[in-house]
């Protein structure tokens, strides 16, 4: 490993202006490959892309011919790139759980992942990355066989969970937040070092979302959190979810997600009276709005907007951009109040960005 590294930093201080070689793929199947990769006691290296991808192009193009990373790959690794929507690419996207492009694998020679890590990066990053992967004691490789030999301890498994999300595994992700959540007491539930779970961070989408067990449960306990985080935070959170759905419920997301049933929105009314949310009575209209557009009642929309969206706070005004997608400027002789609303954006809005946006259709 230590031979790895060294080569590794040569590689970077090399200054070399031209670059003519490439990573040297081979174009035959995995299994032949993984054969191959034992017999040499390399890793095989698979690039996991799509023909649509950008920066699977990007990478191609612009990272695997640089002279430095050619060399390191070609010494250290069997290489293979694998179109994952043709030929062999969807099994093994199955059986990695490739769910983000490119996705990167380094295999051993039984075809077990030894590292993964996702997206274009620079050069250097890339070699960086892929040099802590080989090696065969790496964090995610410590992660895996911790769990898999039944450790549970919540460091752990907070870990883990944080990994599998930022390897774009969400199923994978969310069952492991299900099984966390599970064994916490009421009380382990509100320490902060939970609060990822229910609170704003960039899992929120996976892990809290409006449907979600976790904001279920962190609407129907808020106060539970209010030592910890502080009541501004629980309330943002909660907001935030019911803001977001209510324009998720304009561009026609919710719908295609969640089949429209009116208890639910029952649910989220209940749910927010609740709470002690300083918004409160704009939430409850935002339900009426968002309800409204499920219905595809327009109009209805319309007139609950240019009728509240005075009294919200400017945070709950930027539900206009949803707005303005589900009822665009070109059609607005369908909507009589189209503009006043606009006006009222213009003229109570603290969102610049918002407002210069909207002085553009006048």
């Amino acid at each position: 490993m230590r031979t790895i590294y060294l080569f590794f930093l040569l590689l970077c201080c090399n200054n070399i202006i031209a670059q003519h070689r490439e990573i040297l793929f081979e174009h035959v199947s995995l299994a032949d490959l993984l054969i191959k990769a034992g017999k040499e006691n390399k890793l095989l290296f698979v690039d996991c892309y799509t023909e649509w991808c950008g920066p699977c192009k990007e990478m191609s193009k612009y990272v695997f011919t640089q002279d430095t990373v050619a060399d390191f790959f070609n010494q250290h690794f069997i290489n293979l790139k694998l179109d994952m929507e043709k030929g062999e690419g969807p099994a093994a996207g199955k059986k990695y759980r490739v769910a983000a492009y490119p996705s990167y694998l380094l295999l051993n020679e039984k075809g077990e992942l030894v590292y993964k890590f996702i997206g274009g990066m620079p050069a250097a990053e890339f070699l960086q990355k892929t040099a802590a992967g080989m090696d065969p004691d790496n964090r995610q490789a410590q992660i895996f066989r911790r769990y898999e030999a039944g450790d549970r301890s919540h460091p752990l498994m907070r870990e883990y969970i944080r990994e599998t999300l930022r390897m774009r595994e969400v199923k994978r992700g969310q069952e492991l937040a299900q099984e966390y959540f599970n064994m916490l007491t009421r009380k382990q539930k509100a320490t902060p070092e939970n609060w990822f779970l229910f609170g704003e961070n960039n899992h929120s989408r996976e892990l809290s979302d409006i449907h979600s067990t976790n904001f279920t449960y962190l609407v129907e306990h808020w106060k539970d959190f209010v030592p910890a985080k502080g009541i501004d935070s629980v309330n943002r959170k909660i907001s935030g979810v019911f803001r977001k759905m209510t324009g998720y419920c304009m561009r026609g997301y919710y719908q295609k997600s969640y089949k429209y049933k009116t208890e639910d929105f029952t649910s989220y009314r209940k749910q927010i009276k609740n709470t002690q949310v300083p918004d409160k009575k704009s939430l409850l209209v935002m339900m009426d709005i968002a309800q409204a557009a499920c219905q595809n009642d327009t109009l209805k929309v319309m007139n609950l907007l240019a009728d509240n969206i005075g009294h919200f706070s400017s945070e709950n005004m930027d539900i206009a951009f949803d707005y303005i997608a589900m009822c665009p400027a070109y059609r607005k002789d369908k909507y009589p109040r189209w503009t006043e609303i606009m006006q009222t954006i213009i003229a109570h809005s603290q969102n610049r960005f918002l407002v210069d946006h909207v002085k553009t259709y006048f």
